[in-house]
This record gives C-alpha cells, sequence and structure tokens, in this order.
C-alpha cells in the first residue's frame, strides 16, 4: 500500500500517545451505519448498515498511525463525549482503558477513551470512573451487534482493563505501523 502526503492515516502523528491518542470518528454514537477508514484513499466509506435493530453507544474510531497485529488493521478505540462527534472529526482521547475483545477468531480489542476537550469527563480517569451502565451498554453493544450477521458467538468480549494495558496496546501498534509503512 503505497504511502501518500494526503492520506489522514499516515500523516496525524501520535504526538502523545499513549495517555492522548488522536483518532477519527468512524461512526457517531447513536447511529447504525458502519463506515471504515478507507486507507488506500484516505477517506470515510460505507462498509455496512447494521443487520439488526442496535447501535452505536458511543463514538466508534479507527487510530491513525497504529497497526494492530491481531486483525490486521488499525488500533479501534471508542470515545465517551457528552457531545455527537460526527464521522470524520478528529478528536484528542484521553485513554482509560482497553476492553478485550475478539472478532471472528481475530484479537480485535476497543482502546477506550474520553475527549479530552469535554469538560463533563474531565473526572474520569479510568473505566472504573464510567457509570455502570456505560460499561455494560458498550459491552452488551459489541457482544450482540454481529449475532444477525455472522452468528452467536463470533464476537467474544473479555474485561475491561486499565490505563496501563491500553498504553502498551498503543506503544505496541505504533512500533508495528512504523514496521509496516515507513520502512
Amino acid at each position: 500500500m503505497p504511502m501518500t502526503n494526503t492520506n489522514l492515516f499516515h500523516i496525524i502523528k501520535q504526538d502523545k500517545a499513549p495517555q492522548v491518542i488522536k483518532v477519527l470518528v468512524e461512526i457517531a454514537k447513536g447511529d447504525f451505519t458502519k463506515y471504515e477508514f478507507n486507507h488506500e484513499y484516505g477517506i470515510l466509506e460505507l462498509d455496512r448498515v447494521l443487520y439488526g435493530p442496535l447501535f452505536y453507544p458511543v463514538a466508534y474510531c479507527d487510530v491513525p498511525g497504529t497497526w494492530n497485529m491481531g486483525d490486521d488493521d488499525p488500533l479501534d478505540a471508542v470515545v465517551f463525549c457528552s457531545g455527537n462527534l460526527l464521522p470524520g472529526t478528529l478528536v484528542s482521547g484521553r485513554v482509560i482503558g482497553v476492553m478485550e475483545m475478539e472478532d471472528n477468531g481475530e484479537a480485535d480489542s476497543k482502546i477506550i477513551c474520553v475527549a479530552d476537550k469535554d469538560p463533563r469527563y474531565k473526572h474520569v480517569n479510568s473505566v472504573n470512573d464510567l457509570t455502570e451502565y456505560e460499561r455494560k451498554d458498550l459491552k452488551s453493544f459489541m457482544e450482540l451487534y454481529k449475532i444477525p450477521q455472522t452468528g452467536k458467538d463470533s464476537v467474544k468480549v473479555g474485561e475491561f482493563k486499565d490505563a496501563s494495558e491500553a498504553h502498551k496496546l498503543i506503544e505496541e501498534s505504533i512500533k508495528t505501523y512504523n514496521e509496516k509503512f515507513k520502512n
């Protein structure tokens, strides 16, 4: 895949990682249309409309400048924010943890962030600072959203881990990205 100067996936730098990461919103909270960032063209592309009557409980994002060897794709992140973040928006996400996940047999954990510029989430420093329902909604959505499309048990959600575990995953994925795209 050739690297170009106009592709946001390659030009957005993770200069405050792993504590704060820059993410590109792919899917807005409340939406059921799944977009993915097309890394060849550098734009959002419709992946699919969800097959069941569910919607995303948080903004779902791509982490530029990272590469997850588990699913051969960039890291995924979710961002809790009191406002509605539109697809294509660049957000500074303060990393508060990670949710272990496996999707069709591939490691696909989700980095959990809060919008760094949202004063309503300033007090949140850990996944344990989220409300019980914020954690439950995220976990339930991830466990259920693919059932109508790929069947039961295609997604397995594990535990919520603290920010230090997320930081390790981010650092590994930045290193992998640099090996894959910079050499």
